[in-house]
């Protein structure tokens, strides 16, 4: 009679089990169809979350990648917790990606170190929900694409990669006029410790750092403005001046229509990297909007960082100091300088005589050889 009540257990038993895991698989196959026809609301919140952050440095936002088969979500965001890591990333999916791992769980914390794009911290490892942190650097290969070095013991690691790639998810949006707000390009006068910039650029500004192109950065104080022709001179505190520094501003200088010019400056205020670049064009107008006299119009593209950065001819004089660009639907872009005669009065002493050295027509990679050690990232708060 045991023996008949005890088969009779097992069964419900195993038959309990099997409609379990039925009901549980069912579940799961309902789950992965609403996750296709909805998004889920914490991946929103913290989309939104990043691109509200974006400016703040480039490593922020939604990125995916995945370990032993298995796809990880997170989203980098400012680290709100307090710790003195400035960043965090956050698994999105981890409840998905391995047992003992919940949804939003913190993956790991991360600083900016000296070199560009470059970030050391620590990640976690889970065993079962118990979170053990190790060291680990993070390096990013692109504006889309970021790769960690985990040091985690071999003996814990267990046959897992401690090198991961990571590439961006989501295209990181970043509002222009907060970059515009926040930076700006300027360059280095010859023979002196002072920068010309464009006015807009420093105007509202409590805290003002220059970085040259060797990564060395300056404080800087203004010490003359002049609105009317957005134009600003800073002078750089603990800056020494050198004779074969900074890029001359001459005296007679003038555009004409035709005439090959180039732009140096960090477009995007710095996002596209630490580097100035160049964008080169002509003297499509000599004069600017509604024909007025102290400005002209060119065709190479002016981006938003660009501001104040020099405009050099081809024999690498300075004709003017980007200023602004009016981009509308069906217009591809005007780009506008401040004729570089503005800025006499202000310069005085500091304005050259002469001419350049160099009479013959420069390509653009000697122009950017020669010239961009002195055009200065601007940034301001």
């Amino acid at each position: 009679m045991m023996a008949v009540w005890g088969k009779r257990m097992g069964r419900f038993v195993l038959g309990t089990v099997l409609v379990l895991a039925i009901l549980l698989f069912l579940a799961a196959c309902s789950l992965g169809r609403g996750a296709g026809e909805r998004r889920d609301p914490s991946y929103d919140s913290y989309l939104k979350l990043t691109r509200e952050q974006a400016r703040k440095d480039p490593l922020i936002g939604i990125w995916q990648g995945s370990q032993l088969g298995n796809e990880i979500l997170l989203a980098v965001v400012l680290n709100d917790e307090g710790g003195q890591e400035k960043l965090k990333g956050v698994i999105l999916n981890g409840s998905e990606f391995e047992f003992g791992y919940l949804r939003e769980d913190s993956w790991f914390y991360v600083s900016p170190m000296a070199a560009q794009g470059t970030y050391a911290g620590k990640v976690v490892d889970k065993l079962l929900f118990w979170p053990r942190w190790f060291p680990t650097r993070l390096v990013m290969n692109s504006v889309n694409q970021f790769t960690t070095y985990d040091d985690i013991p071999p003996n814990i690691r267990q046959g897992r990669s401690s090198t991961h790639t990571y590439i961006r998810r989501e295209a990181q949006t970043v509002i222009m006029d907060d970059v515009m707000r926040s930076s700006g390009s300027g360059f280095l006068i010859w023979q002196s410790d002072k920068v010309l910039t464009a006015h807009h650029v420093i105007k509202d500004a409590t805290r003002i750092t220059v970085r040259f192109p060797d990564g060395k950065h300056f404080g800087a104080d203004v010490v003359s403005r002049d609105p009317a022709n957005d134009l600003a001179l800073l002078a750089l505190r603990g800056f020494s001046p050198s004779d074969a520094r900074g890029l001359r501003v001459l005296g007679g200088t003038d555009v004409a229509p035709g005439e090959e010019i180039h732009v140096l400056g960090y477009p995007l205020g710095g996002i596209l990297g630490s580097q100035p670049s160049i964008v080169s064009g002509q003297v499509s107008a000599s004069v600017g909007l509604r024909n007025a006299e102290n400005q002209f119009r060119i065709t190479a593209p002016i981006n938003a960082g660009n501001s104040g950065g020099p405009i050099l001819n081809g024999r690498g004089e300075v004709v003017g100091i980007a200023v602004s660009v009016v981009r509308q639907q069906q217009i591809e872009g005007v780009g506008f300088g401040m004729k570089i005669g503005s800025s006499f009065s202000m310069l005085g002493d500091l304005l050259q005589k002469g001419s350049v050295k160099i009479r013959q027509e420069l390509k653009a990679d000697e122009i950017f050889r020669l010239y961009s050690r002195d055009v200065v990232f601007i940034g301001v708060e």
